[in-house]
C-alpha cells in the first residue's frame, strides 16, 4: 500500500480562505491550478511510497514507541517547488522555531523507520502544500513577495499519523493507519 507519515493541519478553514484569496488575486483558473482540499492538508514528514503490508506492521510497531513533546507552529510565508521558474507546488511555510521542531520530529521518525529498512527519499523541508500547478507558465514572483513574511495562523502539533494514500481520478484519499500522540 502507498503510505506516508504526516502531521495534520487543524486550521483548514483559514487555509481555504487563503487559497480562495490567492486564486482571486492571481486570477487563476481551474485549468491552471488545483488547490489541495481541506481534509488533505498536512505536513508530509516522510513519504514511504508503496510498501508491503508486512513492512506496514513493522512501521506501526516502531512508530508506536516514538516519543516527542507537543509543540506549536506558526504558519508563515509561501514558497514553490521545485523553482520559481518551473513551479509545480505552491506551499505555506512555518516560523523558524516551529520549523526546527518539525525537523526534530522528522529526525525521530526517520530513526524509527530505519529499523524497517526504509529511508527518507529526500530532505525534509517543513511545508504544507496549498496548490498543485498544472500550467507551469504561471508567474509567481509577485505573489511570493506579497506573502513572504505574512503569518496565517498557528497549530498545536500533538500527534503524527501513518497514513495510507489511495489514488483516484478525483485526487488522493487519505486514511489513518496509526496515530501516535506526543507526551
Amino acid at each position: 500500500m502507498r503510505c506516508f507519515v504526516s502531521v495534520d493541519v487543524s486550521i483548514k478553514d483559514s487555509i481555504n480562505e487563503l487559497q480562495n484569496r490567492i486564486i482571486m488575486e492571481e486570477d487563476w483558473k481551474t485549468d491552471q491550478i488545483r488547490p489541495v482540499e481541506g481534509q488533505n492538508l498536512h505536513f508530509t514528514i516522510i513519504f514511504l511510497g508503496e510498501i508491503p503490508s508486512e513492512t506496514t506492521d513493522i512501521l506501526k510497531s516502531q512508530l508506536s514507541s516514538l516519543v516527542f513533546q507537543p509543540f506549536n507552529v506558526i504558519y508563515k510565508g509561501l514558497g514553490v517547488f521545485p523553482s520559481i521558474a518551473n513551479p509545480r507546488i505552491v506551499w505555506m511555510g512555518t516560523d523558524v522555531e516551529g520549523g526546527e521542531k518539525l525537523i526534530n520530529l522528522y529526525q525521530k521518525v526517520a530513526a524509527c523507520i530505519k529499523v524497517s529498512g526504509l529511508a527518507p527519499d529526500k530532505p525534509f523541508i517543513p511545508h504544507v502544500t496549498l496548490f498543485r500547478i498544472k500550467n507551469r507558465r504561471l508567474r509567481m514572483s509577485n505573489m511570493l513577495a506579497k506573502y513572504n513574511d505574512l503569518k496565517f495562523g498557528s497549530d498545536f502539533i500533538d500527534r503524527i499519523h501513518l497514513k495510507k494514500s489511495q489514488l483516484t481520478q478525483n485526487g488522493s484519499i487519505y486514511s489513518d493507519i496509526l496515530t501516535v500522540y506526543g507526551r
